[in-house]
């Protein structure tokens, strides 16, 4: 799991930045949240077309980021 770009792996550091469970949680909630709901307007007022966007949407809406990983199944 350690270098995909995962919850849980942000989840997983968040004592190294003296952060609970509880509040690494709500500020990931929170920048996934600001970043799904605002890159795409921010790119298309950077001047990045609306193919260009639909080429990068996975760098930004990444689908994965909430997926459970093979790894851990089962485990």
């Amino acid at each position: 799991m350690g270098r995909y770009a995962h919850a849980d792996n942000l989840l997983s550091q968040s004592a190294r930045f003296l952060l609970t469970g509880e509040d690494a949680t709500r500020i990931i909630d929170t920048m996934e949240q600001t970043v799904e709901n605002r890159w795409h307007d921010i790119a298309r007022e950077e001047g990045v077309s609306e193919k260009d966007c639909e080429t990068i949407r996975s760098a930004f809406a990444y689908e994965g980021f909430r997926l459970e990983l093979a790894e851990n199944v089962g485990a």
